[in-house]
């Protein structure tokens, strides 16, 4: 019986090492991981938001030529505010009470390292549907 108290006493402290290795083997990866989503995140709320600004600017816009520009400038303020490379399809024919739809798409890296450059992307998009209105005039359209 007396050497049980010996041996214990010479492995104290060993629960704390391991507690620690532990610790590091899952706060580490955490800290890379909670920057990676943080950007696709933001890389897909920027999408949103241009999508949804690209259709409110087309829908608004009192020519289908006009809409294609609004479209294009809404994108191009929130690629400038963002600092995303956002893309924007726009689809739907520019008629009363018709829907236009945006279709924003960007690709965000997953990882940058300042000598080698962006380690792997992923893309992420963002839609947005409005009606053009069905009582507003519009240009080169006949009158009722």
């Amino acid at each position: 019986m007396r050497g049980l108290p010996s041996r214990v006493r010479s492995e104290s402290g060993q629960a704390l090492i391991s507690g620690l290795i532990l610790l590091a083997g899952v706060l580490i990866p955490v800290l890379f991981l909670v920057p990676l989503f943080a950007r696709v995140e933001q890389g897909r709320l920027a999408a949103e938001q241009a999508a949804r600004e690209a259709v409110r600017a087309a829908v608004q816009s009192p020519s289908s030529t006009a809409a294609e520009a609004a479209a294009a400038a809404a994108v191009a303020r929130a690629r400038t505010q963002s600092g995303e490379p956002l893309q924007l399809t726009l689809e739907g024919a520019f008629a009363r009470a018709s829907i236009l739809r945006a279709h924003v798409r960007t690709e965000v890296d997953l990882a940058r390292i300042p000598l080698f450059g962006a380690i792997g992307t992923v893309e992420v998009s963002g839609d947005a549907a409005a009606p053009v209105d069905r009582y507003r005039s519009l240009l080169g359209s006949p009158a009722p």
